[in-house]
């Protein structure tokens, strides 16, 4: 993991890649299968933790519960620490805030269950509409005694902690359950970070520009590059990448790109698609990088 920020406070990148990670379930392109005979060449769901490490002990919150939350959580053991009651087991996270609906951003959340962690009023932030379609399902119902629901609303600015405020902002993304999809601008004691990783088209978010101005860094979708990547399905509800760039403009140099699908051939570290980015003054976001908030 990267060094915290003098604040105190930071975000650290906890994974980079599109929900269903490197590898990819089933998949037998050059990439996923380099990835499965090389585990430590692969890529975690993208997730963010908020780190705070101006209080004994520190105060970690993830934006999103993954498939990978186990692994995750343990790349945070630094900041956890041990349970107070098991001293063989990590201290849960002091909360989780969900962007929405999809696999690679609650798909982790069983692991918190009896089955698993075990955990016990773990705050979870979330729509109300997100809220309601995961109590509401009878396979996530053991799940629901140890959490404790609070609710989002676009626009309501809330604090985790002194000096570290969140904002939920609505974006455009296909909605199945009618429950949304969020963005989070996360204010620090010095910087401010905005949280986007997934949008289905920025010229649907009229407010796209100006919340990416006033951010410092914006970690945002980069699904794909080009539609060569679909091998011929209908479009898919993701900007591609250089799309992004050009909407932008000089901005561009705010952007560290995440939700990275594994066809991407971004995820190539020699590839001409990379050295476009960097051309642009964008960057690719790294699994284990930390941003001083």
């Amino acid at each position: 993991m990267d060094k915290q920020g003098s604040s105190g406070v930071s975000a650290v990148v906890l994974g980079i890649m599109q929900d269903a990670g490197l590898p990819h379930a089933g998949c037998r392109c050059a990439r996923c299968l380099d990835a499965f005979a090389h585990p430590e060449r692969g890529g975690r769901v993208a997730c963010l933790a908020l780190v705070d490490e101006r209080t004994d002990p520190t105060r970690v919150w993830l934006i999103d519960a993954t498939p990978d939350i186990g692994r995750q959580l343990n790349d945070l053991a630094y900041a956890l620490g041990p349970h107070p009651h098991r001293a063989d087991r990590l201290r849960p996270p002091d909360g989780i805030l969900l962007t929405h609906g999809h696999m690679g951003h609650i798909g982790g959340l069983p692991q918190l269950g009896p089955e698993g962690m075990a955990v016990a009023d773990l705050p979870v932030y979330a729509s109300d509409g997100l809220a309601a379609v995961i109590r509401d399902s009878a396979v996530w119902r053991p799940l629901m005694a140890g959490l404790e629901w609070r609710p989002l609303a676009a626009d309501r600015r809330f604090d985790l902690a002194p000096s570290l405020t969140i904002t939920p902002l609505a974006v455009p993304h296909r909605d199945e359950w009618g429950a949304g999809t969020f963005a989070f601008k996360v204010e620090g004691p010095t910087r401010t970070l905005l949280y986007v990783p997934d949008i289905d088209n920025w010229e649907q978010w009229p407010e796209a520009r100006a919340a990416v101005a006033a951010a410092d860094v914006a970690l945002v979708d980069a699904t794909f590059f080009s539609v060569a990547e679909l091998g011929g399905r209908p479009p898919v509800a993701h900007p591609l990448v250089p799309d992004t760039l050009a909407f932008f403009g000089e901005s561009a140099s705010k952007l560290a790109l995440i939700h990275i699908n594994h066809t991407n051939p971004l995820l190539d570290e020699d590839g001409a698609e990379r050295v476009s980015v960097y051309r642009a003054g964008a960057t690719i976001a790294r699994q284990g990088q930390a941003f001083p908030l």
